[in-house]
């Protein structure tokens, strides 16, 4: 008999709610309900992130529900349902306010640093234009709910527009890649991929 080594894949929970927001995951396969007590993983903090990591011992990818829930009343819910996950990948599970409603998106992480520059991607809460003024001009208007493809700033402040406002990311360290989380005017928080 063939020894299957041990998979893994990591889930960052990101909190971006103004409240505090429980995280539930469970691989699709297992039978129990996913708001099970036994399937939270952590309660998050507005404006903060955590991460879950998940091991299985068959070949192939597994797949995992993920669930949210807003922490004091449990009355805001929200979930998404068979993501697929590679041994070794990271997933953002970012949970969101839209309108009064508990929302959840969750895409790869998909890190692709360029040396001695800042390399970002955006995830928003409304539709927003994000401009650049690097090596060349260049705006992208993003969805809100959806993540940016990757972005190349040389300089950390005066190259990125949110709407209309300059975001600073000199906190960030040069030649690593992050997700930057925004309202649509503001910059809420920093990521690495």
């Amino acid at each position: 008999m063939d020894d299957i080594s041990v998979r893994k894949a990591g889930i960052d929970l990101i909190n971006i709610v103004n409240e505090s927001i429980d995280f539930y995951v469970k691989q699709t396969s297992d039978s129990s309900q996913l708001f099970d007590g036994n399937n939270k993983v952590a309660t998050v903090l507005d404006n903060d992130g955590q991460y879950h990591s998940i091991s299985w011992t068959t070949s192939t990818p597994t797949k995992v529900n993920i669930g949210v829930t807003d922490t004091n009343s449990q009355t805001f819910v929200n979930q998404v349902d068979d993501v697929l996950l590679n041994n070794s990948e990271k997933l953002w599970a970012v949970s969101w306010a839209d309108s009064g409603d508990l929302m959840l998106s969750t895409d790869l992480h998909t890190p692709s640093p360029v040396a001695e520059k800042y390399r970002i991607r955006i995830f928003t809460t409304k539709d927003t234009q994000v401009l650049t003024l690097s090596s060349a001009m260049s705006t992208i208007e993003v969805k809100k709910g959806t993540f940016s493809p990757h972005m190349t700033l040389d300089n950390c402040n005066g190259e990125l527009y949110l709407g209309a406002n300059s975001a600073d990311v000199c906190n960030l360290d040069i030649g690593k890649s992050y997700l930057l989380v925004t309202d649509g005017e503001h910059l809420l928080l920093a990521a690495e991929e």
